[in-house]
């Protein structure tokens, strides 16, 4: 019996992700919305937000679909409409009907709910952009395979030239000299120096780092003297709540003396560079045994922990310049002590889990 858009709506306020990913693959097929591969022990279903998270999307069966996971990582937080035009002109066959039904089943969603008051001017934006789009020979059926002469969405530029070919789990992607070489698979922001970080899903770059990371310090109450977890280190297990007076007795009764959080002076009291970066890689190597000379295995507490083909280094980015998301990184040096490479802030922006990285 086929569902109307209330039932799915009333079913979906009582289900987990997972169960709200079947009820996807049984609404839409078993097939990846965006490259057309039939789901199976080696193409396994993810659940994609046809309207990103970070555009306002809500978590609504209405708003979920189902992706392979190599399509929902290389997105990212990119548009739907942009998306589908960039898996056309890989020559995959995306399911432009599917989009356009699952955008119109959000919008009805959100007039009936109300809300939403983020998603719904973007949602507007992509429905009238698929649908001048549908008028034109080349987009929506996934019963037909996509013509070389569909249209593309360059990601870096107007010019840019592709080719693209498997590397492990990784698609490696010729982009005008330069190649993605993997994805962002968590942010970590610090908000108080020397104590326990927090996952975010996606974080706004600046040139004194992701926002809100070492924003404040802590120093003894008496003498405002630094304190750190390489003499104190219990600090490194307290776990900060924004709440800064409750902040400073917990970290005080922790240390068994008064303490003060101190903000940082020009915005992030980070040492050596903005940013941090560690691959998944280096980290499980190090766990394996083998870490570079002078470094620790230790959990490096760096900002972005990225997904990289096996074998591949960050540590030989040193001079070269790194894009995650919308932002634009100067690798500058390996880390003393530490897995992973420092890195100053070229061109900020947004990152999310999931966006693609590229050198």
């Amino acid at each position: 019996m086929r569902r109307t858009a209330s039932a799915w709506t009333m079913e979906a306020m009582a289900l987990n992700r997972a169960d709200r990913l079947r009820a996807a693959v049984q609404r839409d097929g078993p097939t990846c919305i965006w490259c057309g591969r039939g789901f199976s022990g080696l193409v396994a279903p993810t659940t994609e937000h046809v309207v990103p998270r970070l555009k306002g999307g809500p978590s609504w069966l209405e708003n979920e679909v189902a992706a392979c996971r190599r399509c929902n990582s290389e997105r990212g937080h990119r548009g739907p409409v942009e998306w589908l035009e960039e898996c056309l002109g890989r020559g995959w066959r995306p399911d432009g009907q599917r989009l356009e039904r699952s955008l119109a089943r959000l919008a009805e969603a959100i007039g009936r709910e109300g809300g939403q008051r983020r998603a719904r001017p973007y949602l507007d934006a992509q429905l009238r952009r698929l649908r001048r789009r549908a008028a034109g020979p080349a987009l929506i059926s996934a019963s037909r395979p996509a013509q070389s002469s569909a249209p593309r969405a360059p990601a870096l530029g107007p010019t840019a030239d592709r080719s693209s070919r498997a590397v492990g789990s990784v698609v490696d992607v010729v982009h005008a000299g330069r190649r993605v070489v993997g994805r962002l698979e968590q942010v970590w922001v610090y908000p108080v120096k020397s104590l326990a970080g927090t996952p975010v899903a996606t974080v706004e770059i600046g040139p004194a780092g992701p926002r809100g990371d070492r924003a404040h310090s802590v120093v003894a109450a008496d003498s405002g003297e630094p304190v750190r977890a390489k003499h104190s280190p219990v600090l490194a297990t307290l776990v900060p709540t924004g709440d800064l007076p409750a902040d400073e007795r917990a970290i005080g009764a922790a240390l068994g003396r008064p303490v003060r959080l101190q903000p940082a002076s020009g915005g992030s009291a980070a040492d050596v560079a903005a940013v941090h970066l560690v691959s998944r890689q280096a980290i499980d190597r190090a766990a394996a045994g083998e870490v570079p000379e002078g470094c620790s295995a230790d959990d490096p507490r760096a900002n972005l922990l990225l997904s990289l083909p096996d074998g591949d280094d960050e540590r030989a980015w040193v001079g070269r310049l790194v894009s995650v998301g919308e932002v634009v990184l100067e690798v500058t040096r390996t880390p003393k002590h530490c897995l992973g490479v420092y890195a100053n802030v070229r061109s900020g922006g947004v990152v999310a889990v999931g966006d693609p990285v590229l050198l």
